[in-house]
């Protein structure tokens, strides 16, 4: 409902995607039982709201083809995808392959829904979580659309020192006058981390104003460049209450 609510906002059309995976041979019959059902879902709900849509069913026969593999094919003709929480959070580094490749691959920003509760309308009151570079700069441009619908906006970074602050509130100064000029008002904050994770302030912040998306970049880089999920990235995919534009 919430991905309904998002296209009827911005005029968008929505593409329905169900993937058959085979990580060994097995009958497609109950796989096709489920899709019947979802697809019901999806046709009715969207034709429901007047919404352009399509449905997609993809089998892919290749036996062993990971999920993100197929799912990432198929996004490079979307402008956001929109996917749920990892699933079996007790093993939680398998359940965040998926996530990880995913928007590695996609080349788009992606929406994760959480698991639990019900998402009718989302993107009114926005937390940007802030870290002066590239994965920060990307992650606002892609929810640039978001930014510019929203009711409200603050943006975050967290510090544990006074000469972090500085470098920050310098960067957040010249990204509020940039956003300015893409009709975005801001309010910025640093917030020392007193105690705990980056992740559980953004979240104390996120119950505080009510936020109901948090945008942020995906990823951080090992000493050889290397792209790798970020600690911040990995807490809130398992932890989040709302919705994370998660972007790279």
């Amino acid at each position: 409902m919430a991905a309904i609510n998002l296209a009827l906002r911005h005029g968008a059309r929505l593409k329905g995607l169900y993937v058959i995976t085979h990580p060994h041979y097995a009958s497609n019959s109950d796989y096709l039982t489920d899709f019947a059902q979802v697809r019901e879902f999806f046709i009715n709900a969207t034709s429901k709201a007047g919404i352009e849509a399509e449905w997609l069913l993809v089998d892919w026969a290749t036996v062993g083809t990971p999920l993100s593999q197929v799912v990432t094919s198929h996004c490079y003709y979307a402008d956001t995808i929109l996917v749920g929480q990892p699933a079996q959070l007790h093993n939680r580094r398998t359940s965040l392959d998926f996530h990880e490749s995913l928007i590695l691959g996609a080349g788009r920003p992606v929406v994760v829904f959480p698991a639990s509760g019900d998402i009718f309308q989302f993107g009114e009151r926005i937390l940007v979580a802030w870290k002066g570079g590239r994965e920060s700069v990307r992650a606002v441009n892609d929810a640039l659309p978001f930014l510019q619908t929203a009711a409200d906006v603050s943006i975050i970074a967290v510090v544990s020192n006074h000469t972090d602050q500085s470098l920050e509130e310098q960067s957040m100064l010249k990204l509020q006058k940039h956003l300015e000029r893409c009709r975005v008002a801001v309010r910025t904050e640093t917030v020392f981390m007193q105690k705990g994770t980056v992740a559980e302030v953004l979240l104390e912040q996120t119950a505080q104003e009510k936020v109901d998306l948090i945008v942020l970049g995906g990823f951080a880089y090992k000493s050889n460049r290397a792209p790798v999920l970020s600690p911040l990235t990995q807490e809130l995919l398992i932890k989040t209450p709302v919705p994370l534009l998660i972007s790279h």
